[in-house]
């Protein structure tokens, strides 16, 4: 029985906390191989105590095993699913991503770029993997002469909050918009300003969120090969920078 088979088996007598648990790996499992208990956790709106006992439910004596388990079949189903050509199939899977961003942002760009050039201050947040695409955002603006901040943690972003004022332009990089831990911070700044984004691959987590602007990237198919999300928020960055310096 490998680990999805054995998930499934607990599927009825699962927890609350479990059940969500359960629907998001069932959907993302390679989650599991990006992530640590604590975003995961974090994911699903439930406490890191809660992923411990889940994986504790499936016979695994903490999350190491839980995730050595899903490695292993995430590799399995990787070689199955691409077998013929894997590096064309993962090729494939970002082009295809990449190429839907115009479409899927809409005029998004173009608006979230007038509110950029007309702040006297941009401010980026993103924390774990997604400091890397608001590193790279802030280097693109510095060449174009316009400044950014960036805030990479929750002490950083209660700092910057504080800089927030109603001409200040907020964006939030964030793959699955984990907002949890610092709502406050967001529904405060967002009573200050209404250039305030959140540009993310998750639609489910935006269904609640006091943010108005949003712009959800397209996800990348993958067939369970552990790909990098975050390739397509820096394909968004340079295209939102290339609209820029048209400006």
């Amino acid at each position: 029985m490998n680990i999805i088979e054995k998930m499934h088996q607990f599927k009825d007598s699962y927890t609350s906390n479990e059940q969500k648990l359960y629907q998001m790996i069932i959907k993302n499992p390679d989650l599991i191989h990006t992530f640590t208990i604590t975003q995961i956790a974090g994911f699903a709106d439930v406490s890191t105590s809660a992923m411990l006992r889940f994986c504790k439910r499936l016979g695994f004596n903490g999350y190491k095993d839980f995730k050595y388990e899903m490695d292993a079949w995430l590799r399995s189903e990787s070689a199955q699913s691409a077998s013929d050509n894997p590096l064309q199939k993962i090729a494939s899977s970002f082009s295809d991503a990449i190429m839907s961003i115009p479409e899927a942002c809409g005029d998004g760009l173009n608006k979230l770029s007038t509110d950029i050039l007309s702040s006297d201050k941009v401010m980026c947040f993103g924390r774990y993997r997604n400091k890397i695409v608001c590193d790279k955002f802030r280097m693109n603006l510095t060449d174009l002469g316009i400044p950014c901040l960036v805030a990479s943690d929750l002490l950083s972003y209660e700092h910057s909050e504080k800089l927030v004022d109603s001409d200040t332009t907020v964006i939030i990089f964030s793959v699955y918009h984990d907002m949890k831990s610092y709502q406050r911070i967001i529904e405060e700044i967002s009573s200050i300003t209404d250039k305030l984004w959140l540009v993310t691959c998750n639609i489910e987590r935006t269904k609640h969120t006091p943010i108005s602007n949003i712009l959800l990237l397209p996800n990348i198919s993958n067939n369970y090969m552990a790909v990098d999300q975050q390739t397509v928020m820096i394909a968004f960055v340079e295209m939102l920078t290339y609209i820029l310096r048209q400006k």
